[in-house]
């Protein structure tokens, strides 16, 4: 290729543009092939510092690290995945326009008759009027009508007994519950959405799309600030807008956690000099994409001791056994996309999970057997027997690590939320596994009994085991006599088990690198023909720290990227 085309194909690739008109000029003035290097060079780290390249890298992030929409359970109005009490507005032609409502507080449904100084029932009822800075705004104010804008954190039910207002909402679920409940400090307990608005993804307005861009976010985040693309898989951090993070602290809210209550610095995107995206330079902006260690903000997503090693990855490891103890284990150790509420929850299952990462992060793909191979029969236990077996013989021991997600139902039968099971308040009962599963009578307790057989593959627990102490069957480390990628477990709880085992077998390298190449280089490469050559690369990934950037520069530096492919 001419030095005019490498010039377009670096800016394009990089940036999604094409080059200016002045760098093409630029390129036609250069007088020598010296020169013309130069500049291609100089083009390549000018593009590698614009947000062009950030914003590319986000979207480059989208088509690698695909995930659903944060759908999973329910849909429509109805879905709660915000796990925030509802605010409502006050319409123009109301005696409070524009102010917000809680709909529980007089007991009406959706009416909205404390707009207008009346209670459910159409009776004059005044109102307190609140002026609040919402989290969701910093810098700014709100009116909020009733309970919900004070500072009201308990209630007291029918039977006597304490309601906490972090928990229940505002009481917006149960009906049964009196109104009162405040909506905490800076109405960190409610959102000022219906639901999550729709099913769509299509609008960062919209609160359900920022769980859907983390993934591609993070990776991002990975390239712009030269941070080890390990991270993905092995990293106890991530980055989101207030809406991102709000629904990290509303869930470890709904699992048992206060330590957020007192923290009024979560949502203010000023405090602190967390690194954030190149597209909101400004330091009050709520929609920035700040970097945080999600324990910080999810104390049950634990982000453990860590030392990074020469080659860039996190050495964290988190062990625990249910076959050998009754204690709830502290939390699941977080692990970049692997613990991603909006990739574990887009993927329902967990051997679904385990395929889907493994397409991601390890290349592997999962397709039928040829006709000819034969299997021993199916008796309980796909990964040894019947022609379940091609796949699950890989995808049962990785599924181990992802069982420790699901959804609950909460004060309302119908609307599940997504939880740990046998973590924080939500400790698993030989109740549940029986089908009795508190208010639902079926799920999840019975989907895992029988999903969750004793003595197979994906649950290798014996009955007795489990009979002394039921949450064994959420067993979520891979024994060490299992391999996975030629590798034996080391011991690690949960997904951080299933990352390390990517980045230890080296699988993570040789996949990132044939995607980056196939990304920037234009050709998807064949691992039964060049295995040496993916090999190759992968080392050189490695000896540039599983950096982006400085991997870019080795592959613009080869001979392959001016013949055109």
């Amino acid at each position: 290729m001419s030095d005019t085309r490498v010039l377009r194909r670096i800016v394009l690739g990089l940036t999604g543009t094409t080059p200016t008109v002045e760098q093409y000029e630029a390129m036609a003035t250069a007088a020598t092939s010296e020169a013309r290097e130069s500049l291609l060079r100089s083009t390549l780290e000018e593009v590698l510092a614009s947000p062009k390249f950030y914003e590319r890298m986000v979207r480059f992030g989208h088509e690698w690290l695909a995930v659903g929409a944060y759908t999973t359970g329910a849909a429509g109005d109805a879905y709660q995945g915000d796990m925030s009490g509802h605010l409502f507005t006050c319409p123009s032609n109301s005696l409070h326009p524009g102010a917000y409502y809680h709909t529980n507080e007089f007991r009406e449904r959706d009416s909205g008759q404390q707009c207008n100084d009346k209670d459910g029932a159409g009776n004059p009822a005044v109102p307190e009027v609140n002026t609040v800075e919402p989290w969701w705004a910093p810098g700014t104010t709100v009116q909020v009508l009733g309970k919900a804008g004070t500072s009201t954190t308990h209630i007291t039910d029918s039977n006597g007994q304490q309601v906490d207002c972090g928990i229940a909402n505002g009481g917006y679920y149960d009906p049964s519950l009196p109104s009162g409940c405040g909506c905490g400090q800076n109405l960190v307990w409610c959102s000022p959405l219906v639901g999550l608005h729709t099913l769509g993804t299509h609008d960062l307005r919209l609160q359900r799309r920022h769980p859907y861009e983390e993934p591609a976010r993070l990776f991002a985040h990975l390239a712009w600030h030269d941070r080890p693309l390990s991270d993905l898989v092995i990293g106890n951090y991530s980055v989101g807008t207030n809406w991102l993070r709000a629904l990290y602290v509303r869930f470890g809210r709904h699992m048992g956690s206060a330590a957020l209550d007192a923290n009024t610095t979560w949502w203010r995107p000023d405090v602190g000099d967390a690194p954030r995206d190149p597209m909101h330079p400004t330091p009050n902006d709520p929609q920035a994409w700040r970097e945080f260690v999600v324990e910080e903000l999810e104390p049950f997503h634990l982000s453990l001791t860590e030392n990074r090693t020469r080659s860039g990855s996190l050495e964290r490891t988190y062990r625990y056994d249910p076959r050998t103890t009754t204690e709830a284990p502290k939390g699941i150790p977080t692990a970049g996309v692997l613990t991603m509420m909006g990739a574990m929850s887009s993927f329902p299952r967990e051997r679904v999970r385990a395929a889907r990462f493994l397409e991601m992060f390890a290349c592997q793909s999962f397709s039928p057997p040829p006709a000819d191979v034969h299997f021993p029969p199916l008796e309980t236990d796909p990964a040894t027997g019947g022609t379940c077996l091609h796949c699950h013989k890989t995808l049962d021991p990785a599924a181990i690590s992802f069982k420790r997600w699901d959804f609950s139902p909460f004060q309302s039968y119908y609307v599940p939320w997504p939880f740990i099971p046998g973590v924080g308040r939500h400790r698993v009962t030989k109740e549940w596994l029986s089908g009795q599963y508190p208010h639902t009578g079926s799920t999840p307790g019975f989907r895992w009994k029988n999903a969750f057989l004793p003595n197979t593959m994906l649950t290798p627990v014996t009955p007795e085991q489990l009979k002394a102490n039921p949450e064994a069957v959420l067993l979520d480390t891979m024994p060490e006599s299992y391999t996975l990628l030629g590798e034996h477990g080391d011991g690690t709880m949960g997904p951080l088990g299933f990352g390390k085992l990517l980045v230890r077998s080296g699988e993570f390298d040789r996949c990132t690198a044939r995607r980056l190449y196939a990304m920037f280089i234009g050709r998807q490469l064949n691992p039964a023909t060049e295995k040496g050559f993916i090999d190759k690369l992968a080392r050189e990934f490695v000896a540039r720290d599983r950096k982006l950037r400085p991997f870019i520069r080795y592959l613009f530096e080869q001979p392959e990227l001016r013949r055109g492919l």
